[in-house]
C-alpha cells in the first residue's frame, strides 16, 4: 500500500530532497575521510580526490550530453570532442598565455558554444541515425586535428606547463591547506564541487523555464511543437551549443588538477563511454549524470584493481569471486574489459532504465502524490 503525499507539503520536500541531500553529504565527506571501505587499499587518498574531481567534470559532460539525448531526443556521440576543444583552450592559455584554469573557464565555454552552435546548425534538420554519424564524425575528426596543428596544440606530445607548474595552488584560508600533498587536490576538488553544484542547479532551472519546456515539446512531438509556435530547428541548434557549453567546462575543471592535454585523451571512445554512463544514470534524468559519471570513472577502476589485487577486494567480494577471476587469469589484460562489460550488462539488466530512473520506479510504488485540494 504507497504512502500518499501532498505536493509541496514537508513531508513531500523531505522525500525529494532526502536523496540528494545525502548525496551533497557524501560528497562533502568521502573526499576528507583517510579511509574508505569500498575502495581497495591501493587506492590512496590523493588519487582517490584527484579522481573524484574527475567525477564531478564528467557528471557536467554527461549532463550536457543529456540535454540533446534526454531533453531533445537526439543521438548524440561527439561530446568528447567538446570536452577536448575546451581542455586545450584551457591548457593553452594556461601555458602559453599564463592564464590560471579559472580564468580560462569562461573563454573555454565560449569557444564551446561558437563550435557546438555551428554543428548543432548544420546538423539541426536532421534526425535519428544520421544525426548520430554527424555527431560521431565531429568527434573522428578531433584528434587528427588536433595533431595537424600541432604548433598550437604541442602534436602528438600534448600540451602543458612543464611539470609540476600550472597548478592550482589552494589559498592560506582554505582549511586544507596544511594538508601537504593532498592540499593541491583537496582545493581542485572543492572548486569543482562548486561548479557542478552549480551548474545542476541552472540546469534545473533551466528545464522548468521556456527554453527547457521547446526541447521537451520538441522531443516528444516535433510537429505539434512547430504548430505552437516553436522552432525545432533553432531549439535543436540551441540544445547544441548548451550542450557543447557543457563539455568544454567539463575539460577545463579536468585541467584543474594536472593541465595537460593529449590527443589520445578525447578520442571517439571517450564519447562512446559517456553515452553509456548517460544511459546506466538515466537518460532524461538529469540527475542520473552523477552516478553514471562515477560508473564511468570508478568501475574500470575497481576492477582492474580487485581483477589484478584480490587483497584490495572486500572480503565478501574476494570469496565470492576467487573462482571467476582464477578462471580470468588467462585471458590477462582481456579479464579487466570483460569483468567490465558483464557488470555494465547486470546493471543495464537489474536497471533498463537507469540507476536514477530504477530508483525513482521503485519510489513511485511506495509514495504516491496528490495535487492539494
Amino acid at each position: 500500500m504507497p504512502v500518499t503525499l501532498t505536493a509541496g507539503s514537508i513531508a513531500h520536500r523531505l522525500v525529494t530532497a532526502g536523496p540528494w541531500t545525502v548525496l551533497l553529504a557524501a560528497a562533502l565527506y568521502v573526499p576528507f575521510a583517510p579511509d574508505v571501505g569500498v575502495f581497495p587499499a591501493s587506492i590512496d587518498q590523493s588519487f582517490r580526490v584527484s579522481q573524484l574531481s574527475n567525477v564531478l567534470a564528467y557528471a557536467v559532460a554527461i549532463l550536457g550530453l543529456d540535454l540533446v539525448t534526454g531533453y531533445t531526443g537526439q543521438l548524440h556521440l561527439g561530446q568528447s570532442a567538446f570536452i577536448g576543444l575546451g581542455a586545450y583552450t584551457t591548457v593553452i592559455l594556461v601555458t602559453d598565455h599564463g592564464w590560471t584554469q579559472l580564468a580560462a573557464i569562461p573563454v573555454a565555454c565560449a569557444v564551446c558554444l561558437v563550435a557546438g552552435l555551428l554543428v548543432g546548425l548544420a546538423g539541426a534538420r536532421i534526425r535519428g541515425a544520421y544525426l548520430a554519424v554527424v555527431t560521431l564524425a565531429f568527434a573522428y575528426v578531433f584528434p587528427p586535428l588536433v595533431l595537424r596543428f600541432g604548433w598550437l596544440t604541442g602534436g602528438t606530445n600534448g600540451k602543458g606547463p612543464p611539470r609540476g607548474e600550472g597548478r592550482l595552488v589552494p589559498p592560506s584560508w582554505a582549511p586544507f591547506a596544511d594538508e601537504g600533498r593532498l592540499a593541491g587536490p583537496l582545493w581542485v576538488y572543492s572548486l569543482c564541487l562548486a561548479i557542478a553544484v552549480g551548474v545542476f542547479v541552472l540546469t534545473r532551472n533551466l528545464m522548468h523555464s521556456a527554453v527547457g519546456r521547446a526541447m521537451i515539446a520538441t522531443r516528444d512531438d516535433p510537429i505539434g511543437a512547430a504548430a505552437f509556435g516553436i522552432d525545432p530547428a533553432r531549439t535543436r541548434a540551441v540544445a547544441f551549443g548548451l550542450s557543447a557549453v557543457y563539455g568544454g567546462l567539463a575539460g577545463a575543471m579536468l585541467m584543474m588538477d594536472r593541465p595537460f592535454a593529449s590527443d589520445v585523451q578525447f578520442g571517439t571512445q571517450l564519447g562512446l563511454f559517456l553515452v553509456v554512463g548517460l544511459v546506466v544514470g538515466g537518460v532524461g534524468t538529469m540527475w542520473g549524470a552523477i552516478p553514471g559519471a562515477l560508473v564511468f570513472v570508478f568501475l574500470p577502476l575497481l576492477v582492474r584493481q580487485w581483477t589484478f589485487d584480490r587483497g584490495g577486494m572486500p572480503p565478501v567480494l574476494r570469496e565470492l569471486s576467487w573462482p571467476l577471476f582464477r578462471l580470468l587469469d588467462s585471458a590477462g589484460g582481456a579479464a579487466v574489459g570483460v569483468v567490465f562489460g558483464s557488470a555494465l550488462l547486470l546493471l543495464l539488466f537489474v536497471v533498463p532504465d537507469g540507476i536514477v530512473g530504477g530508483a525513482r520506479r521503485h519510489i513511485a510504488k511506495l509514495v504516491r502524490v496528490e495535487r492539494p485540494g
